[in-house]
């Protein structure tokens, strides 16, 4: 039963005539209010479930005419993802005077999901227990959100990558290393440490000029991200060095990893201007988590004697770490 009807019954049968003139302007005012509100609002048998009224505003967002919606269960229009839910959320509507949903995805008659706020509310008229539901889409509000929510995203993945390489910056290395290193020591797992930079890299900038090393670093970074597994952790260091960490990897696995490396490299072919660049190569220090230390200090510094070592002995080569 309408409940603007139902109260209307009532009072004329048992209020006087001012009573009865004075209500009815109230209910009246109520009414104006209830079908010029920019919230939906419904109102529902606190018994059955089925709606009883609906207001102009969520007739409009959810697409129904106020036939398809009036004497319907909520769930038999759409209102909710699937009939169970809604089920389950009516009977929490009569055991509770109030309840509120943040967030939630009604779907309209076209199929749209509408993001809404939907809190409601249990009264008495004439003894009856009426479940009033208002309903505010909440789109924008959620868009702008998850608008906001990328754009953190975004400027923490900046704050961690390096600009020209692509690859994660020594921040980004500094706070996940110890971690890492952590992690394996409760685990009881090895973890590869490898230390690289480019051979003669003044040469490129001192012969090409400076944008073509800027171009070799670049393409290094490319490749380097292609290179290793998703666990691994791929660093510019600072300049033309670089760090490879390798969750999980023995000796043998890291050695083989940076030789292979090395052969990769040399076959990277970069253009500058219409030229070709000569053949880049890399010197790689090569440490391993817990035989060359046991915190990030320990092992980047042995990581980085055996990459001075490589430098020293000739260009392109592994050494490993003593």
């Amino acid at each position: 039963m309408n409940v603007f009807r139902y109260i209307m019954k009532r009072i004329t049968r048992k209020a006087d005539s001012n009573e009865v003139q004075n209500i009815v302007t109230s209910e009246l005012r109520y009414r104006r209010l209830f079908e010029a509100d920019q919230d939906g609002i419904l109102l529902l048998n606190a018994e059955t479930g089925a709606i009883t009224d609906v207001n102009p505003f969520l007739v409009d967002m959810l697409g129904y005419t106020r036939a398809e919606i009036v004497d319907k269960k909520l769930w038999e229009v759409g209102a909710f993802n699937d009939i169970e839910t809604n089920q389950e959320a009516f009977e929490a509507l009569q055991k509770n005077e109030y309840i509120r949903y943040e967030d939630l995805p009604l779907r309209a008659k076209d199929g749209r999901l509408i993001q809404v706020e939907f809190v409601s509310n249990v009264y008495l008229v004439g003894g009856e227990k009426v479940i009033q539901c208002n309903i505010r889409d909440i789109t924008e509000r959620k868009q702008a959100q998850d608008a906001l929510l990328k754009s953190e995203a975004l400027l923490r993945e900046l704050s961690v990558r390096d600009h020209l390489t692509g690859l994660f910056n020594r921040r980004f290395l500094e706070e996940t290393l110890e971690r890492e290193l952590l992690r394996a020591s409760r685990k009881q797992l090895s973890m590869g440490i490898l230390m690289m930079d480019v051979d003669d890299f003044k040469c490129f900038n001192d012969h090409f000029g400076h944008a073509a090393g800027d171009l070799v670093l670049h393409e290094l970074g490319v490749l380097l991200r292609g290179y290793f597994r998703g666990e691994d952790i791929a660093c510019r260091y600072g300049g033309d060095e670089f760090i490879i960490v390798l969750p999980d990897a023995s000796l043998e696995a890291t050695v083989k990893c940076a030789e292979r490396l090395c052969k990769r490299i040399r076959r990277l072919d970069i253009q500058f201007e219409g030229q070709i660049i000569e053949a880049v190569t890399l010197s790689i220090g090569a440490a391993v988590f817990p035989e060359n230390g046991s915190t990030s200090a320990e092992i980047l510094k042995a990581a980085d004697a055996a990459l001075y070592r490589a430098k020293r002995e000739g260009h392109g080569q592994v050494i490993v770490a003593d």
